[in-house]
């Protein structure tokens, strides 16, 4: 909240003209009070300092809030009944709106601190403040280098989450970050990123970048590459990027297009580009963010929208921390909670889901979560609630689903305004939704527009963000004026795409029952999806294209890498920075274990070579590599960050310079090394999978049972077992799968409703 704008809009209403009514009045004695009794705690004193705040003085500051609160509202409505005052009403409304309400909800999330000020406190009210202590950070094994899991209060219930730095919208310093990571990696086509590092070409033809348009083809056969295949890819490659534009990289590109190693590093480029574009897509083309914007703060504010919506349960929760690290620092950014579920991208061989008939999935309870999660993400314009982004609920006895949580709330809050009958991505439209649950219709007419703003404030969104999020529920709020309710003698309303009406309906909560998933079934809503879900695990197979795209894809950055071509740059330049006399022993070691490495012939197999000359060779050179650098750090040539120190010139600079760039390379192929075997365990453990996922399937259907029945009683004994919970958390959080969005970044992203039917 700013406070002297605050003032400033309230001198400005005590200056207006209008009819001097009692409530008038009494609503103006109130905010001045407001104003003075707040102003000692939010003005700054002599030595730029704020004064804390005493209990006695929040609970006064408190009262008069409610008093404001109430007189404005009071004010409000009596005008609205008919008193004439018009130009004084708007600019109450717009103070409301802009300031008291903002600055309301900010103080009632303010926690009393006598050694804290009222100034800070509103200034950042969503944040929570929770310390962190060495021994929890050794246990949880996590850093603020990525994430790190916490228990913290939620609404006064221990919760388990983990807490994500803030972070803001860089695709730039993504793109960049990816050519440099191809340079490491690639070394020997490092003219190629260098030219590639254009800001015509990221804003341009980078958009093109697609692993399935680049090796044209989608399937398993692909791999097997011929000559005639990659010139193909290679044609793919530069016109789907509109290369030729870009001078400088396609004169690098031509030099290097016949070279089959180059092939090897633009697919690997290619896979990496098309997380990073559709990200793009999702963040930019959907969401409208501009660089800088923030991120994480999104889902805190879905979860607070979901609360004022009455379904805080409905979604992981999520909340703003601020954390007090160990060593006094701290983090600001956002805790998720852990939530159960059954996750489709993680889900067993062996699961009640992968055999489960459509009918399994009829119950009400999960048909009135399905329902009122696709109102929660309409209002939030969440654009990515694809199947993935679902956790499913099954009942023990029954295996029926039972209920569904939304989580990775993050692709929320869009700028665009869209008219009630279109949807965007995976967000359904009004028309589409088809059916409203009848307590979630009555909570969204009793929210305003105060309430709602209110409630958003304070996440990092935009006035725009907020401002196209409050026509969509005022969108619904319509059309739950207009709908009908549903009789189950007349049946529910055929769909009609293209009707005058919202083509939205009622649904009491014992009708429900009524309504088969197949009737509610709309494009893109939430009931389609659950049976596409259904069709998907019944029927399709466990190795998927993507595994064995990773695998392909590993196994030929792993063999460029080894490639001496690849490495000759680094050795070279290592070579001319030799002094002519007073070489040191440490350097000469990095000099000859690096000549070592480069004789050494590479692996015909690089995924099955274990014990190769050519990893003991690699070992050896990031030894010498790390004896040198202890040496320069023990003398004073680097700093603890592995930095030169200032007096370092010439070729002594280049000298560790070059060693430091050796090392990142050897670090990075043992890296590649490492995901090629992974890559290759999941394919092994894919097809393992869908042996036993056969096998089940074949059994019949009592026995079927058993085996679930003592799955899910063996489940339950994990679950009693903390640490087994934690062990299971952290290695779901090191390898996180995340669904393929390529098919909805290849449409149009903004479609007006059409009629399946036709």
């Amino acid at each position: 909240m700013k406070y002297q704008e605050m003032v400033a809009f309230a001198g400005f209403l005590n200056k207006s003209q209008g009819t001097n009514s009692p409530e008038w009045k009494a609503a103006m004695q109130k905010v001045n009070e407001l104003m003075e009794v707040m102003g000692p705690y939010q003005l700054a004193q002599g030595d730029g300092t704020y004064r804390p705040i005493t209990p006695d003085a929040y609970k006064r500051i408190e009262r008069t809030f409610d008093e404001t609160v109430a007189a404005v509202s009071q004010f409000n409505k009596t005008v609205a009944n008919g008193l004439e005052d018009e130009v004084r009403l708007q600019l109450m409304k717009n103070f409301n709106k802009e300031f008291l309400a903002k600055s309301y909800i900010e103080y009632k999330n303010v926690k009393p601190d006598a050694n804290g000020n009222l100034h800070d406190a509103m200034e950042n009210f969503r944040y929570e403040n929770v310390e962190v202590s060495n021994e929890q950070l050794r246990r949880v094994g996590g850093n603020l280098s990525s994430r790190i899991q916490l228990t913290v209060d939620f609404d006064g219930v221990a919760t388990r989450g983990v807490f994500t730095k803030r972070s803001n919208y860089e695709p730039r310093t993504q793109f960049v970050g990816l050519l440099d990571e191809m340079e490491a990696k690639y070394g020997k086509f490092a003219s190629f990123w260098t030219a590639l590092d254009d800001i015509r070409f990221f804003e341009g033809g980078f958009s093109g970048v697609t692993v399935s348009n680049f090796i044209h083809s989608t399937h398993g056969t692909v791999y097997d590459i011929t000559p005639e295949r990659r010139n193909e890819a290679m044609r793919n490659f530069k016109a789907l990027t509109a290369l030729d534009l870009y001078g400088e990289a396609d004169a690098e590109f031509e030099k290097y297009r016949d070279d089959p190693d180059f092939f090897n590093a633009l697919f690997d480029f290619s896979v990496k580009a098309e997380q990073l574009t559709t990200s793009i897509g999702v963040n930019e083309e959907l969401l409208g963010l501009h660089a800088g914007e923030n991120i994480d703060g999104r889902n805190s504010a879905m979860s607070s929208v979901a609360n004022l919506l009455g379904v805080n349960g409905l979604i992981a929760k999520s909340k703003q921390l601020s954390v007090h690290m160990p060593d006094g620092s701290f983090q600001t950014g956002t805790f998720m909670e852990f939530v159960d579920g059954k996750d489709l991208n993680q889900l067993d061989s062996i699961d009640e889901m992968r055999i489960a008939p459509l009918e399994a999935y009829e119950n009400s309870n999960a048909k009135i979560q399905l329902a009122n999660l696709q109102v929660l993400d309409y209002v939030c314009g969440n654009v990515d609630r694809h199947l993935g982004n679902m956790l499913y609920q099954f009942d023990p006895q029954t295996h029926q689903l039972t209920g569904v949580k939304g989580i990775d709330n993050d692709a929320s809050f869009l700028k665009r305004h869209l008219s009630p009958s279109q949807s965007i991505a995976n967000l359904a439209s009004i028309r589409s939704m088809r059916v409203i649950d009848e307590a979630m219709a009555q909570k969204l007419l009793e929210i305003d527009e105060g309430m709602f703003t209110a409630t958003l404030h304070g996440y990092g969104l935009s006035e725009e963000e907020i401002a196209s999020a409050y026509e969509r529920l005022h969108y619904l709020q319509e059309a739950v004026r207009n709908a009908p309710t549903y009789d189950p003698k007349e049946g529910l309303p055929p769909f009609n795409a293209l009707g005058d009406d919202y083509g939205l309906t009622i649904v009491k909560n014992e009708d429900w029952e009524k309504l088969s998933l197949r009737d509610l079934s709309a494009q893109n809503n939430n009931f389609s999806k659950i049976i596409s879900a259904q069709q998907i695990l019944t029927t399709s197979s466990m190795v998927t294209q993507t595994i064995k795209q990773n695998v392909e894809c590993s196994k030929r950055a792993l063999k460029t890498m080894l490639n001496p071509d690849n490495s000759k740059g680094l050795y070279d330049s290592a070579r001319s920075h030799k002094p002519i006399l007073g070489v040191s022993d440490r350097y000469q070691r990095v000099l000859d274990a690096m000549a070592a490495y480069q004789n050494t012939p590479a692996p015909e197999d690089p995924l099955h070579s274990e014990g190769h000359a050519k990893w003991d060779r690699l070992s050896e050179l990031k030894a010498a590599v790390d004896a040198y650098q202890r040496e320069k750090t023990e003398i004073g040539h680097l700093d603890a960050n592995g930095n030169p120190a200032e007096h370092i010139k010439g070729k002594a600079l280049g000298r560790i310079e070059d060693v430091a760039k050796i090392g990142k390379f050897a670090d990075k192929l043992l890296e590649q090394r490492k995901q090629t075997r992974n890559a290759d365990d999941a394919l092994h453990e894919a097809e393992q999978k869908q042996r036993e996922l056969e096998e089940f399937r074949a059994l019949p259907s009592n026995e079927q049972q058993i085996i679930l029945d003592q799955k899910r009683a063996h489940e339950e004994l994990l679950k009693q077992d903390l640490s087994v919970r934690l062990q299971n958390s952290l290695a779901a959080e090191e390898e996180p799968m995340e669904e393929n969005l390529e098919a909805e970044a290849s449409q149009e992203f903004v479609m007006e409703e059409v009629n399946p039917n036709q």
